[in-house]
């Protein structure tokens, strides 16, 4: 309630007291009989004009009454307003947020990419003479730059022991790898689908891994930082061509030094599962 229906309450109140008090005064004075007819009337008159003053008053405080009452309930849909306002805007600023995420991380995902072209056009341009030679190639397949040495010139058949061509093909290719000191690498053994079975490679799963270790190794007394190598035997599982002519077996012999993806423009918060 405003000050000036309090205001107004307080003079009802007042007008309600002196009209008792008036009245009562004017029963003892009729009762008494000390009064004349004219100022009886008067009195009564006087008491007819207060009554309807304060009707009047009355009427008034229940019209503010019911105006408090429309602004208490305009005041509640503003305030359902504001909290759904409030409600919004912290959708809008969280949204906000995850755009700015977004788009930092797209800046990040293409400045890897264009770090990764840089350095393949490096590998290409460096390796070039063994390129031209037949002792390796250079792609980028999956996103990943891929360095491919084929075993023949690696490694006997059926051993995982490297022959001197291979040991001096992969000391040029560690010269190159300890130049990128940010980056990480995966050495991948690959075989055919001939299996192999004797008492130092039960299957293609230890011939594999065994060639990929021997590499590790070499490119470490090389110089190649041993924190960023590792080491993967995929057996006769991820070919690159069919196995069913001497050629395709030949292409799908061999091993992979693969640049791994910078992993540190991928976000560590774990995804919330839909329920």
């Amino acid at each position: 309630m405003d000050a000036r229906a309090i205001n107004k309450s307080m003079a009802l109140q007042l007008i309600v007291m002196r009209i008792h008090i008036f009245s009562v005064i004017l029963i003892v004075l009729i009762t008494s009989g000390c009064v004349s007819s004219r100022k009886h009337d008067a009195a009564l008159q006087e008491l007819a004009d207060t009554k309807q003053s304060l009707a009047g008053a009355e009427s008034e405080i229940d019209m503010k009454r019911k105006e408090l009452a429309q602004m208490k309930l305009q005041l509640d849909s503003a305030g359902k307003e504001l909290v759904d306002l409030q409600i919004k805007r912290q959708d809008l600023q969280q949204e906000l947020q995850e755009s700015r995420l977004q788009i930092e991380m797209l800046r990040e995902v293409e400045y890897e990419t264009q770090r990764r072209n840089e350095i393949y056009a490096q590998f290409v341009e460096r390796l070039q003479s063994m390129i031209d030679a037949g002792q390796l190639s250079v792609n980028i397949r999956n996103g990943r730059i891929v360095i491919e040495l084929p075993n023949n010139v690696l490694f006997d058949s059926g051993r995982a022991e490297l022959n001197q061509e291979g040991r001096e093909a992969l000391t040029q290719v560690a010269n190159i790898l300890i130049q990128f000191q940010d980056r990480r690498f995966q050495v991948e053994g690959h075989t055919d689908n001939n299996p192999i079975s004797s008492a130092v490679y039960p299957s293609n799963w230890e011939l594999s891994t065994a060639r990929a270790l021997a590499v590790v190794h070499l490119l470490i007394d090389a110089n190649v930082d041993p924190t960023h190598l590792s080491a993967a035997g995929f057996g006769e599982y991820q070919p690159k061509v069919e196995n069913e002519t001497p050629e395709g077996r030949q292409l799908n012999r061999r091993i992979e030094i693969v640049m791994l993806p910078n992993l540190d423009i991928l976000s560590n918060e774990i995804p919330k599962l839909e329920q």
